[in-house]
């Protein structure tokens, strides 16, 4: 039984000694059992140990997903250091802003990086390509400090959309946390129905009949397309091997790969960016893939406009899982659940995981009623210690009472089902009515020549702000600006209607895809105006 009053290694220990035999990790040619997994975790923290890492010491990782990526991390767990995951794919002056700020007293990576990168770090002490010859020069034994649940575990880098990242502390407990909270959500089809759950079992039943029957009660298999720097990477690779599951692995995204894995592996769990589910869903040969081991397509990281949340259930044939969280909250704060009508996963994100308290806010942080939107507060054990070396930033997203303030507006329905609408530093202000970006480029969306949106305010000269559109085309198809204003002015109110529309090949993205809008307002404000 999983428990918050676990550290890592702890966790990683209970699960591998009660399956030993059972197969946890599929990377390309690599298959690991769980007892494998933990004598190379146990080999690398060793070998750590010996080149002088000890407890409170930072390892940064440019790794894809993959084996490197878990033993790194649960070696470091399991001597108390503190991960820093990043993007393999950073660039150069980002980098060295983040390994400056972390200052790590190792590196492990799988790409080269510049002397003069690595210069910036002066705390860094060894660089590490190749941790398979490590491993095998582990010596034995070695005695680490003690580490506790409270212990900070690993600094989090967010993604950057609106400026500079962030590093968010997280410990062995805020990271669990989440893990626990899913365990919860999956006892109504991992066990036997209780009173309390036979009316929601038997509904799950009536939609997913075999998947559900062939799934329920037995190890899941999960295939990860997301990069696990990210939270929503790493969450689904904790919550993979802390249950006791299967774990197929893409250091890579491919649609094709992935639809293959899908069917070599019969995966139940697939997770992946709503733009990955976009390009899956767009093959011209998607159909000849054998997707019916799919129980659940899980999302999250950025929006998932309901018509794709729908169309995933239709050519899927499974549920959707909207989760809904932040680097600061150790992912999931909210997420839909096999138990929801089709629906409810497509237009909402569910309701709160177990154990977190949420509440809609005004702008005095006044507590708003069910139906109202505000800006979305939530607190519970996955909430981050703060941000590093950052203490007026972490004031102002977090109070006295460890509530933590997301800068999301969204509202709570009647069912307890939360809706979110937009980002507060997003909403435009135009002739003194509020606009909630979401809602615009949900409707672009729609439109079957748009695979993209997003929609930004910049000042305008008269005052107030105008509503600019960016707009991605599908592959292959024309579509002017004027046809887009059209199609807003048959349903949107007429302040809603974008000023200005402008396509582009590709967006500025973070590292999970989101599109930057900081830099689509840079854009806008470059080139200035008001007309269409």
């Amino acid at each position: 039984m999983l428990s918050r009053e676990m550290t890592m290694a702890e966790a990683l220990r209970q699960v591998a000694t009660s399956r030993p035999d059972q197969e946890a990790l599929v990377c390309g040619e690599v298959r690991l059992t769980y007892d494998r997994l933990l004598g190379r975790v146990d080999s690398l923290a060793r070998s750590f140990y010996q080149l002088g890492v000890r407890k409170g010491d930072q390892i940064a990782m440019l790794l894809p997903p993959g084996v490197e990526f878990v033993t790194t991390f649960f070696a470091a767990a399991a001597l108390g250091a503190v991960v820093v995951p990043l993007d393999p794919h950073l660039r150069a002056h980002t980098l060295s802003g983040i390994l400056r700020d972390a200052e790590p007293v190792a590196l492990v990576t799988a790409i080269p990086v510049a002397e003069d990168v690595l210069r910036q770090s002066p705390a860094l002490r060894h660089v590490i390509t190749d941790l398979a010859a490590l491993e095998q020069n582990a010596v034995s034994p070695y005695t680490p400090e003690a580490v506790a649940p409270h212990d900070l575990l690993a600094l989090l880098y967010t993604s950057g959309t609106t400026g500079a990242p962030k590093g968010t502390m997280h410990t062995h407990r805020s990271l669990i946390a989440p893990v626990v909270a899913s365990i919860k959500l999956r006892e109504l089809w991992l066990r036997r129905p209780s009173l309390k759950t036979l009316g929601q079992t038997a509904k799950a039943l009536a939609r997913y009949r075999e998947r559900l029957l062939r799934a329920a009660g037995r190890p899941q298999t999960f295939l990860s397309t997301v990069g696990w720097h990210t939270i929503t990477g790493l969450e689904v690779m904790l919550q993979a091997l802390l249950m006791g599951d299967r774990l197929v692995v893409m250091p890579r995204f491919h649609p094709r790969e992935a639809l293959r894995l899908v069917e070599q592996e019969r995966v139940t769990v697939l997770v992946a960016v709503p733009m990955a589910f976009q390009v899956m869903l767009g093959l011209p040969d998607f159909d000849r893939y054998d997707t019916s081991s799919l129980l659940i397509c899980g999302t999250g990281a950025a929006p998932c406009p309901p018509h794709l949340a729908r169309e995933i259930q239709r050519r899927f044939g499974c549920a959707v899982h909207i989760g809904f969280g932040a680097t600061e909250t150790a992912g999931g704060i909210a997420a839909t659940s096999i138990a929801d009508s089709p629906t409810r996963q497509a237009e909402t994100v569910g309701r709160p995981m177990p154990g977190m308290e949420i509440k809609i806010v005004d702008d005095e942080r006044r507590e708003l009623p069910p139906g109202q939107v505000g800006e979305l507060a939530c607190r519970g054990e996955n909430i981050m210690l703060g941000y590093y070396r950052a203490p007026e930033a972490t004031a102002a997203v977090m109070d006295e009472e460890g509530w933590y303030y997301t800068g999301d507006l969204a509202f709570v329905d009647e069912q307890g089902y939360l809706h979110i609408v937009g980002r507060k530093k997003d909403v435009i202000i135009r002739g003194g009515q509020n606009i909630y970006p979401a809602e615009i480029e949900a409707y672009l969306v729609a439109h079957p020549k748009i695979r993209e949106a997003a929609v930004v305010g910049v000042p305008s000269e008269v005052g107030g702000e105008s509503v600019w559109a960016f707009v991605l085309l599908e592959d292959g198809v024309e579509m002017t600006a004027q046809e887009v204003l059209d199609y807003c002015r048959a349903a949107l109110e007429a302040y809603k209607i974008p000023s200005r529309v402008r396509f582009l090949r590709e967006f500025p993205r973070s590292a999970t895809g989101k599109p930057q809008k900081f830099k689509l307002r840079e854009l806008a404000l470059q080139e200035g105006g008001e007309s269409a």
